[in-house]
């Protein structure tokens, strides 16, 4: 079994850092061929057992990537600490599969277990890697459980190519209302909406002198995740705003842009719009989330120009920290962005017009108006009074919205009625 599990896991990784690799050993037509082979063998009639309610102890078998410092490990994360606060017992099995990066976040160590022993499972684990998944756990790990899955998308229409995954599961969570939209769509299971608790713990010590920066400047943060994609995320929108906001010559504002897991194309298409510019600085290296979140804490003000979002939580915990936002008002994001708490961009739905990893040419995403966004920074950098009004809005909406006690609700609520077989 464990030979095995060696094979699917590397075998699933194809397209990671793996391949170049890989393809060294074996042919590519012969690795996607018994990917293909793996992926149909999860995707059979006999991949679960049905759900039957007493077959094991009450509780959930939390499932995913536990431990990485990403924006799904983070998800993950915010989804342990709801069922936790909602009192349900539950345990956490980590995973890897699919995702050979960062995976040094220790903060739930003490709840994973190497196998089931609870009644429902919840994988929070995107669609394309279920398949992968299902073939790495412990045998009859979906038989006789409720399987739910808490997948993210960010684009209007959900792929074909990862239906199969619906087979796995008995329901889809989603944390937005755009993600439940474009799931729902194709959905042979219930879609439910269950946003995410947010959190943000800071620390005062990570301040500016810290992390290198300029006392006296106010700046501005953009941040992204390489395996995100440079061209959803939009760092270069959000410099190519800021140049349009203010020259050069300008001392007394600078941007920081925070990348994670840096690609060299990615550098250099950064580093291309820099020219003329000491005043945007770049941070690379790979931070704890409370030393992401005290960059966030110590700027003056937060940028995201993407052009689709599946949650947006960094979004969520800059306005949760009180740092005034600017972002594209389209996608995962209008859930908790409105015109008295941040300063949503104007855009135009464009096709792609190219695939970009996983987001194909004929599907559609936002561009966003960098004359628009220019002004918003123009605007929080000179007007205090509505930067302060930005800031007190912000937190008290995604207090009151957006809490871990609201989620932990939502959660027993739903766990409630799939018990009652409701």
């Amino acid at each position: 079994m464990r030979i095995k599990k060696v094979i699917i896991n590397t075998v699933c990784m194809i397209g990671d850092k793996l391949k170049p690799v890989l393809i060294k050993i074996l042919p590519l037509p012969l690795l996607k061929k018994i990917k293909g082979g793996l992926i149909n063998s999860a995707y059979s009639k006999n991949a679960k057992v049905p759900f039957q309610r007493g077959a094991y102890p009450f509780g959930i078998n939390l499932i995913g990537y536990i431990k990485a410092q990403m924006g799904l490990g983070q998800g993950c994360r915010l989804i342990a600490r709801a069922i936790k606060e909602s009192g349900i017992p539950f345990l956490i099995m980590d995973t890897r599969v699919g995702n050979p990066f960062n995976h040094n976040d220790n903060s739930w160590d003490g709840y994973i277990k190497p196998s089931p022993a609870y009644n429902i499972n919840i994988f929070h684990i995107n669609a394309e890697q279920m398949p992968h998944l299902q073939l790495s756990l412990p045998s009859g790990t979906l038989d006789k459980r409720y399987n739910i899955g808490i997948w993210l998308w960010e684009l209007p229409d959900f792929p074909d190519e990862w239906c199969g995954a619906f087979s796995l599961v008995d329901e889809i969570w989603a944390p937005s209302e755009f993600n439940c939209e474009s799931i729902r769509k194709k959905s042979p299971v219930p879609v439910t909406l269950i946003p995410y608790g947010i959190e943000a713990e800071y620390d005062e010590k990570f301040n500016r002198d810290y992390f290198s920066l300029p006392k006296d400047m106010f700046l501005f943060l953009s941040m992204y995740d390489s395996n995100s994609t440079i061209q959803r995320k939009n760092p270069i929108g959000a410099i190519k705003a800021f140049k349009k906001a203010f020259p050069p010559s300008e001392k007394n504002v600078g941007l920081i842009i925070k990348i994670n897991n840096p690609k060299e194309e990615d550098l250099k298409l950064i580093n291309d719009e820099l020219k003329g510019y000491r005043n945007i600085f770049i941070i690379k290296n790979t931070l704890s989330k409370t030393e992401v979140n005290s960059l966030i804490k110590c700027s003056d003000a937060f940028v995201s120009l993407h052009r689709a979002e599946g949650f947006g939580l960094v979004i969520a915990e800059a306005m949760l920290l009180g740092t005034p936002v600017i972002a594209t008002n389209w996608s995962a994001n209008v859930d908790f962005m409105n015109s008295e708490n941040s300063c949503p961009v104007s855009y135009e739905l464009k096709q792609l017009g190219e695939d970009y990893f996983f987001y194909k040419a004929y599907q559609h995403w936002a561009e966003p108006d960098l004359d628009n966004a220019a002004e918003y920074m123009k605007k929080l950098f000179s007007d205090k009074s509505y930067r302060e009004t930005l800031s007190k809005n912000a937190k008290e909406f995604i207090q009151k919205n957006f809490s871990v006690q609201k989620s932990a609700e939502k959660i027993k609520s739903r766990i409630d009625e799939i018990i009652q077989g409701n």
